[in-house]
């Protein structure tokens, strides 16, 4: 897992991005006032939309204070006094500010040679990571700079990731050809990630299940919602895929709540819904959820979006150590992600039926 995934992901994450600046208002703008506390005001930086989102020259960064330097197809961007180094790359949402990962809403590009940002940076990201620095207005549009305290931001929250261990208990999960089980798979990865990452004091960890037990699919997302309250959090359920009767198959993906796309799509998801029918419910019966109705809401709080990219950086990440081929980033509409009000996954770290990677599996 790569320390750089800070803002939307894993180990962290996910504060809010200014939306607002990728459409609307933002796009109307064709100037950023820039006032100066001591001092006369700065001169206005030019605001375009060439590619549909409003966007600014990153050169104009060193008008506010910055230093930039090209270094290796990157550029560095650096605080007065060396107190914050910021690594910026063409075509990728994510920045590197300091030791920690920062999301963008768009990817920086080139256009007639200039390398651009998009707004959201000097509406969001300056004021949040820089807050004694700079200040935004977004109703004039006015970018203040501040005369006290630039190069000592505000400390960072603490984020929460909440891992669960798919399956457990009465539920086993697929099992491989020499009888390892799912459950034990998920339960080993789980616990082993949450020791890695208590190691960071920013972040506050936590398992669904701490050994082998089995917990209702719904209560998962909901033990998750509860833990997070109103910080930000991921929520990441670690499983084993199964294919019997194609023991050659192998890989890794990680799935992101939708509806499916694909046979293959569907059977994952059935697979993994299938440990509701062992879940004492009380005696009380009932359906799924409406799934257009919770893909809605989650639309509008704008989950699904950053849980696809959540996916799409995990997945890259598991690509860096995992020796199976990168199955990609899918789909379904997975019981167990349904009810986590924050980015969601569902990860499929190998065919445990497969034989070489049922021993990848339960390896240390």
């Amino acid at each position: 897992m790569n320390p750089r995934t800070d803002r939307s992901l894993l180990p962290l994450l996910l504060l809010a991005l200014a939306a607002s600046f990728s459409g609307g208002r933002a796009q109307e703008l064709r100037e950023i006032r820039v006032l100066a506390r001591a001092g006369p005001r700065e001169p206005g930086i030019e605001v375009v939309s060439p590619l549909g989102f409003a966007s600014f020259r990153a050169r104009d960064l060193t008008r506010l204070g910055w230093s930039m330097e090209e270094e290796g197809g990157r550029i560095l961007a650096r605080w007065p006094e060396g107190a914050v180094e910021v690594e910026i790359r063409e075509g990728t949402p994510f920045l590197r500010w300091g030791q920690e990962g920062v999301q963008l809403a768009h990817a920086p590009f080139f256009r007639d040679s200039e390398l651009h940002l998009p707004l959201q940076f000097l509406a969001d990201i300056l004021p949040w990571k820089l807050p004694r620095a700079f200040r935004w207005d977004s109703n004039s549009g006015t970018l203040e700079l501040l005369d006290s305290g630039a190069g000592n931001p505000t400390p960072d929250p603490v984020r929460v990731v909440v891992i669960d261990a798919g399956h457990g208990g009465r539920d086993p999960g697929a099992k491989g050809p020499g009888g390892t089980q799912e459950k034990d798979v998920a339960l080993a990865i789980a616990r082993t990630l949450a020791e890695l990452l208590r190691g960071d004091p920013k972040l506050e960890v936590h398992l669904t299940r701490q050994g082998d037990e089995i917990i209702p699919l719904w209560q998962r997302g909901e033990l998750a919602t509860e833990w997070k309250k109103d910080r930000h959090g991921v929520f990441i359920s670690i499983h084993a895929n199964a294919l019997p009767n194609a023991r050659s198959t192998r890989g890794f993906e990680t799935y992101f709540l939708s509806e499916a796309r694909t046979e293959h799509e569907r059977r994952v998801a059935a697979l993994e819904n299938s440990a509701m029918e062992l879940e004492d419910r009380g005696g009380v019966e009932g359906s799924n959820p409406d799934l257009s109705f919770i893909l809605t809401e989650l639309r509008n709080l704008d989950h699904q979006h950053w849980s696809a990219l959540l996916a799409e950086m995990i997945q890259g990440e598991m690509a860096r150590v995992h020796p199976g081929p990168d199955r990609g980033v899918k789909q379904g509409p997975f019981a167990v992600i349904t009810n986590a009000l924050m980015p969601a996954v569902l990860l499929e770290v190998g065919f445990i039926t497969n034989p070489e990677e049922e021993r990848l599996l339960g390896r240390e």
